[in-house]
């Protein structure tokens, strides 16, 4: 990859293709060259963090609060915001389960055809088109914890120790048309992140500063993505093609199947990570609190590819695919009384070190050795700003909490993509927690994001469709300018996102 240089509350007294014929063998190896690596160059960090390729965010407590937790995470999803605050819940023994359902509604309207597609297909319309796979189920988030019964004697401080395994906030899986007018940019994706945890934490004796760390082993196990690529080796005039061909459709000019669908198939099952934090109670009622993931999560996805056409012979193809997930920090203060808190938080994620991907190929298909590939995505930073809190309405019975957030998207218009629609955003959260009993409380949260409409112009765009053979159907110039364009734009038209979280857990101490 290329880069840039660069649960009790917390609140007090609580315990804290299709046809008939093939083009020639040699320009169909051609097109897998450029597919298969490509095809997960626009996706490459599956399931990563907020801002980016995640949704605001992990745990049920933090989905009610809409994300404000920097200061206020009262149980072990401490893990993840700040390991320093695991102290505050220091007991012989916890555990957490919580779980994130993720569904998204996500469309593309391709833009009709521009006049550089010339009089016999400019004006061509095409219909929207959907992902089928709304929802994501795979969000959980379990954690265990003991103090080991160190704070019976210790005179330093307060203890607390936890093991934890999650994934992120986000969703893994898409389903779009096999040959729609999106197919340029994206057909199918599963991605599988996941995070195994070894977390301490301490506070000095007044308990009010403390410090943690959070040790993780990252899992890629499943990276797959699939698109459509033109491999007609012929420079197409519009009479000879459909008016769908140069979008969508099984791609005949002439009469001859010019698509194929790859798909590219990686994992990397380990790559180290840490996240550190603290706290300060610099006032009676008032504290802050920093934490953030300091070792960014340098993954290198390998694997091979595969074809929707058996003609074609991928086998012994090695592809290698360097990932960084970038390090990020969190920050917040917190004003708190007997029965309620209110928290601001500053989440940043330092996104603009992905300039653009990098994928190196060994191996040949059908006896034509393949190339490297690039693709850029010049993504920015992230910061999103966080107001929430929490009413102990019932105490001892039910806390109530509600919060907000704003986010500017990593992916510039120019560069937006179907597959991680990383735009402006506005989350609203709710959630409750119903202290069953003295040792177990439930909890459920629910939070909407909105999420801008993007209408991108074919003169705006900057995803190509994948033509390895020729660049453009016609003439490799702007029909205004004159000027030499790259290729025929993918992401041209109009993208609507949006996003709902249904999170429940339960938690329980000794």
């Amino acid at each position: 990859m290329r880069t840039r240089p660069a649960s009790t509350s917390s609140l007090p007294g609580r315990p804290s293709v299709r046809g008939s014929r093939l083009p020639p063998l040699a320009f169909w190896r051609a097109g897998l060259t450029a597919s298969t690596t490509l095809a997960v160059l626009t996706c490459a960090a599956g399931t990563a963090h907020a801002g980016g390729f995640e949704l605001p965010d992990n745990g049920v407590r933090a989905v009610g609060r809409g994300g404000a937790n920097a200061v206020g995470v009262s149980d072990l999803t401490a893990v993840h915001y700040n390991p320093a605050l695991l102290a505050r819940q220091a007991a012989r023994f916890s555990a957490l389960y919580n779980h994130n359902l993720v569904l998204h509604s996500e469309s593309f309207q391709r833009a009709p055809l521009g006049d550089n597609w010339g009089p016999d297909l400019a004006g061509t319309k095409f219909e929207k088109v959907e992902d089928e796979n709304s929802l994501f189920a795979l969000g959980g988030f379990l954690a265990l914890a003991s103090d080991f019964g160190l704070n019976e004697t210790s005179t330093l401080g307060e203890f607390n120790f936890a093991l934890s395994v999650y994934g992120p906030s986000a969703y893994g899986q898409q389903k779009w048309p096999a040959y729609g007018p999106q197919s340029w940019m994206l057909t199918e994706t599963n991605l599988l992140l996941v995070y195994y945890s070894l977390s301490a934490a301490w506070q000095a004796p007044s308990r009010d500063f403390g410090f943690g760390v959070t040790l993780q082993w990252v899992d890629m196990p499943v990276m797959e993505y699939e698109l459509a690529i033109d491999a007609d080796p012929k420079k197409a005039e519009p009479a000879d093609c459909g008016t769908l061909a140069p979008i969508a459709g099984e791609g005949t000019c002439g009469q001859t199947p010019t698509h194929v669908a790859g798909k590219l198939n990686l994992s990397d099952r380990f790559a180290p990570s840490a996240i550190v934090g603290a706290f300060w109670r610099f006032l009676p009622n008032w504290e802050v609190a920093v934490a953030g993931r300091v070792v960014p999560v340098q993954l290198n996805g390998t694997g091979g590819v595969e074809l929707d056409k058996p003609e074609l012979s991928p086998e012994g193809v090695d592809v290698e695919l360097p990932l960084t997930l970038p390090m990020t920090a969190r920050g917040g203060v917190r004003y708190f009384q007997e029965t309620f808190d209110v928290e601001l938080d500053v989440f940043w994620e330092n996104w603009s070190v992905i300039d653009g991907y990098d994928v190196a190929m060994e191996g040949d298909i059908n006896g034509v050795p393949v190339q490297d590939l690039a693709i850029d995505k010049q993504w920015q930073d992230t910061v999103s700003v966080r107001l929430g809190g929490e009413y102990r309405a019932l105490p001892e019975v039910l806390d109530l909490r509600a919060g907000a957030f704003v986010e500017n998207g990593a992916a510039p218009d120019a560069y937006s993509h179907l597959d991680f629609p990383s735009f402006d955003r506005l989350g609203l959260g709710l959630g409750l927690t119903w202290h069953a009993l003295a040792n177990l409380s439930l909890s459920a949260g629910y939070m909407h994001i909105f999420q801008e409409t993007r209408e991108i112009s074919e003169a705006d765009g900057k995803q190509f469709q994948q033509r390895p053979a020729h660049p453009c159907p016609q003439e490799c110039t702007d029909p205004e300018t004159g000027a030499p364009v790259p290729g025929v734009v993918a992401n041209a038209g109009t993208f609507e996102t949006g996003f709902d979280l249904i999170s429940f857990g339960v938690d329980f101490r000794l």
